[in-house]
């Protein structure tokens, strides 16, 4: 079921891959593991943790318009540029399926480079794979297709990471987690597959949560929640063969 998305708002090009239950559980899993740490993990509480249901790779935000007479770009123009997208990224896949492996986790750039100050705990692929590659070559084409027609105004390289922490929900204010205190724990090494003891936390470390279909390239309103707690989706490109 498609939903109408109204008024000027932000929008995500996306790769949803939420809707695998296996997946879903695996996460939750994981991040339950985090939440019932003994003693409790600094910073890590239910409020920071992103609903398994939601889990995406982020292609680019746009602001538009849903209104015809705006003069600014709108969802309409967003859902026409990415039909017109679907033979390149067939051509791309060459006959495969878009598969995200999940097989690195880190965090996003923590306050003054402290891992004790980390605000976002990703997963994400390591580039050592042909599903890695395909992905990589195919979010990039997209990506550059949407800031060349002047949707994405963000010109800093695709970063590909499926957030699992984010400390931006987190109310009243926006309070660190310790990433350190995180990959210490002994919880940790039952997902984990780098050795730990000489490991540099700047460096992504090696897990295993599988690798996921993509069905389908969507264009999401941020901070929407549909019927079971997914991004609602304004529009999609079908990579069906």
């Amino acid at each position: 079921m498609q939903y109408t998305c109204s008024m000027r708002n932000l929008q995500v090009i996306s790769l949803p891959i939420g809707h695998h239950v296996q997946l879903q559980e695996s996460v939750k899993s994981f991040t339950d593991g985090l939440l019932n740490c003994k003693p409790a993990l600094p910073g890590v509480d239910r409020g920071i943790v992103i609903a398994p249901r939601r889990l995406h790779l982020t292609l680019g935000v746009m602001t538009l318009e849903n209104s015809l007479a705006s003069s600014g770009r709108t969802l309409a123009d967003a859902q026409a540029l990415l039909r017109t997208l679907r033979a390149r990224v067939m051509e791309l896949l060459n006959g495969h399926s878009l598969c995200i492996p999940l097989t690195e986790m880190n965090i996003m750039n923590p306050d003054r480079g402290n891992t004790d100050n980390a605000h976002v705990l990703w997963l994400g692929p390591s580039l050592d794979t042909e599903d890695a590659q395909r992905l990589k070559s195919v979010s990039e084409f997209v990506n550059k297709a949407f800031s060349d027609a002047g949707f994405i105004q963000d010109r800093r390289p695709l970063k590909l990471h499926c957030t699992i922490l984010n400390t931006s929900h987190r109310k009243p204010y926006r309070q660190p987690f310790s990433y350190n205190a995180i990959l210490t724990s002994p919880f940790i090494r039952e997902f984990v597959r780098t050795p730990l003891e000489s490991h540099d936390f700047r460096d992504p470390v090696k897990v295993d949560f599988g690798t996921w279909n993509v069905d389908e390239i969507q264009i999401c309103k941020m901070g929407s929640y549909g019927p079971e707690g997914e991004y609602v989706s304004c529009g999609c490109c079908s990579l069906a063969s």
